[in-house]
């Protein structure tokens, strides 16, 4: 009975030592793997969310582009048959003062019976020129119409980031040269390198101002046809005929009048040299010659 319940005692503790340690390890083990897990899927998110999406830097690049004012040029054509010419020409100016644009050129020709023509080049603002292309194909029949545009918004900033490298080019350079103690031979070769740059400078610095000023006013070119023959105001007379031609025949006169005065001008001191040097010689010529 002793030796029996001495073996039982050293089962049931050997079981209770055994069974501790395997419930603690399994415990362990799986709080680990747990959160590796958890750690695993949030880190594999913000990868995602940082694949699809732009980092900080260039959202605030992609943002700064967007807001950059465009520079675009704009151009158009139209042609327009007009039954009363000079209502329509009336017409054009009003709309031209309306959107604050003006007329850098202009040609009219026609002569008495045969239709006029008309040719305007006027300069739009831009933000103008889409009002205007509305209300200046109403002034009369619409031939033909023709509008393109150029964007010039890359070259213009590109101009002008070229000009800042340009210019702070040219100030090391300036500063080289009042501080440069080398021979005469180099000296000339930083000015020379001064003026290309400045020459450079200057370029693309009249480049952007021509880009600033086709971007910001857009140039329409129209064209009107005059249905009918022109008839002047006041019809030519016979009497203004007559008179017409006194006049153009008198203006001739005085012409030839003034030339032949030219010409006796122009004339007169060759005719006094001339008189001095033949004059005796005639004289010699008289007293040698015998008489008859």
């Amino acid at each position: 009975m002793v030796l029996f319940g001495l073996l039982f005692l050293a089962g049931c503790a050997s079981q209770g030592g055994g069974f501790s340690p395997a419930s603690d390890t399994s415990t362990a083990s799986d709080s680990p793997a747990s959160a590796p897990a958890s750690n695993e899927g949030a880190s594999g998110g913000s990868a995602g969310k940082a694949a699809g999406a732009p980092t900080g830097a260039t959202a605030q690049l992609i943002q700064a582009a967007s807001t950059v004012p465009r520079k675009i040029i704009y151009n158009a054509t139209v042609d327009l048959i007009a039954d009363n010419f000079p209502v329509a020409q009336r017409g054009l100016v009003s709309l031209i003062q309306k959107h604050r644009g003006y007329i850098s050129e202009t040609n009219i020709g026609g002569t008495t019976g045969t239709p006029r023509e008309g040719t305007w080049k006027v300069r739009i603002p831009t933000d103008q020129f889409e009002g205007f292309m509305n209300a200046v194909v109403k002034l009369g029949e619409l031939q033909t119409t023709h509008t393109d545009s150029q964007d010039v918004t890359a070259e213009f900033y590109d101009l002008q980031a070229r000009i800042s490298n340009k210019q702070v080019e040219e100030q090391r350079l300036q500063v080289h040269l009042q501080r440069s103690t080398a021979k005469l031979s180099d000296i000339l070769q930083v000015e020379r390198e001064i003026s290309r740059v400045r020459g450079e400078i200057e370029e693309m610095q009249g480049r952007v101002r021509l880009l600033a000023n086709l971007s910001s006013l857009s140039t329409i070119t129209i064209t009107l046809h005059e249905v009918k023959g022109y008839v002047p105001p006041k019809p030519t007379t016979f009497g203004s005929q007559i008179a017409r031609s006194f006049e153009t025949s008198l203006t001739a006169l005085l012409d030839l009048g003034k030339a032949i005065v030219l010409i006796v001008v122009a004339l007169s001191p060759w005719l006094v040299l001339l008189a001095l040097i033949g004059f005796p010689l005639w004289r010699l010529a008289r007293r040698f010659t015998p008489k008859p």
